[in-house]
């Protein structure tokens, strides 16, 4: 963006922003929404009772949802209060006085601190590794969610999915996904994993902008039923009675956690300033409401605690040594499964991905049937731009993975890959055009799919 562009841009950003706050000082009133809230909330119910009559969601989640909706219809309808008179307008001396002071402060703070003439960045050139890597996520979700829909009693696939779409921030998407997979395991939250539900309660709380709703507290007060220890839900419980005005049953809660916490515990400076705010809303002595943790887990000495007292370049140097280190350690005992795999991760992490892919295969080796870890090295060969290597143990495995899961995206690809290395084109063309069935037309995936489709002989050539 050239100079006088941003200016033009800035200047009409500045503008539209001082009428926003003009508006708002000479409005005279401000229609409620609570009335247009209570229809959508109503909308919601009849729906919610036409997807349980059709089947499509199970009794269990029909009621929680049912409560969340009617707690929510009767939270509108309390908001519906009868207008009252507009406040006194300011006076338009103030009014236009802040129309020009607000600008000329953001023009001088900007021009002592901002860097006008640095060059924009566009979205494309932002570290194209890690958009590649949340575009690739995205692809994968959506590809298991079909197969969710042809499958929706595949419980395992359900909590998969909602963790796919927990970890691309789709909160609404992952509760729905594990509320699935708690509809099959029994009729609803009794007697179900308890990590299950509490992945589920953080997903809600996600959901809702971080408010926890009468089913988020439900499912964590069922986690607290089944785990009474649970930092987790007694956490995200007390920040429900906060939220709820409850001042003193969250701080009886975050105490509690405290107790049990040890003393580096990564949440305790966040929950230690709660406690410290809760104590003066309070009025209460922060010293005295603070309680001591547990012991340290584990001190910050030894190896650890030294590299965290050095530079960042002299951190780098310290860990690339230590994992060296360990590389060489495994070349003396190569039977250390769990080693290879730690090795390989090291190095994916200091973006050595050659290096993270052969480590994957000494681990592959050694344990051929889990599956998880051929996922793991299927990936490694990816992100290393080794699409092309197909190793017979890798080739083995992604063969019985296929077997369980016909559309399993990995072993399409490689499988196809050996396919065409092996002279069968036919057979390549099979597995790439079951891939590329899973994307929608037009998309990038497809496209690339059918180009190397277009590279494999025509039928009956010889």
């Amino acid at each position: 963006m050239t100079g006088w562009v941003f200016w033009v841009v800035a200047a009409l950003m500045t503008a539209g922003a001082v009428a926003l706050l003009l508006r708002r000082l000479f409005a005279t009133s401000a229609p409620g929404s609570a009335d247009s809230d209570a229809a959508i909330y109503r909308d919601q119910l009849k729906e919610l009772e036409r997807e349980r009559a059709a089947g499509e969601i199970g009794a269990a989640e029909a009621e929680a949802a049912k409560a969340e909706i009617g707690r929510r219809l009767l939270a509108a309808a309390g908001q519906a209060q009868p207008a009252v008179a507009a406040p006194a307008l300011p006076p338009r001396r103030v009014a236009f006085g802040l129309a020009v002071l607000l600008p000329v402060a953001a023009l001088a703070i900007y021009l002592a601190e901002g860097t006008p003439n640095l060059p924009s960045q566009p979205f494309a050139s932002r570290d194209p590794g890690e958009r590649q890597a949340v575009q690739t996520a995205m692809t994968e979700a959506l590809a298991l969610e079909q197969r969710m829909a042809a499958n929706p009693q595949d419980r395992a696939g359900w909590v998969e999915l909602g963790r796919r779409w927990s970890q691309l921030g789709e909160s609404a998407k992952a509760a729905d996904a594990y509320g699935r997979a708690i509809g099959l395991s029994g009729g609803g939250l009794d007697g179900t994993d308890p990590e299950l539900i509490s992945l589920y309660g953080m997903a809600l709380v996600g959901a809702n902008g971080g408010t926890v709703t009468e089913t988020a507290r439900a499912a964590f007060q069922q986690v607290l039923s089944l785990r009474p220890n649970d930092i987790r839900a007694r956490y995200i419980l007390g920040v429900g009675n906060a939220q709820a005005g409850d001042d003193r049953a969250a701080l009886e809660l975050w105490q509690g956690v405290v107790r049990d916490s040890p003393a580096d515990a990564p949440w305790l400076p966040e929950l230690r300033q709660r406690l410290t705010e809760m104590a003066q809303r309070l009025g209460l002595d922060p010293k005295t409401v603070i309680p001591e943790p547990q012991p340290a887990a584990r001190p910050a000495t030894g190896a650890a605690g030294a590299i965290a007292s050095l530079s960042p370049d002299e951190q780098e140097k310290a860990i690339r040594g230590m994992v060296d280190g360990l590389a060489a350690r495994l070349q003396q005992s190569p039977d250390d499964l769990e080693g290879w795999v730690r090795l390989a991760r090291a190095r994916g992490v200091l973006g050595e991905a050659d290096a993270a892919a052969d480590a994957y295969a000494k681990a592959a080796a050694l344990a051929p049937d889990n599956n998880d870890l051929l996922r793991a090295y299927a990936d490694a060969l990816l992100n290393a731009g080794r699409g092309e290597d197909v190793p017979p143990v890798l080739e083995t495995g992604l063969r019985r993975i296929l077997a369980s899961n016909p559309n399993d995206l990995q072993a399409l690809w490689f499988l196809g890959v050996a396919a065409q290395k092996a002279g069968q084109p036919e057979e390549a063309r099979r597995l790439w055009g079951r891939m590329r069935d899973q994307f929608q037309e037009g998309s990038a995936e497809r496209r690339a799919i059918e180009g190397r489709m277009s590279q494999l002989p025509a039928p009956g050539a010889g």
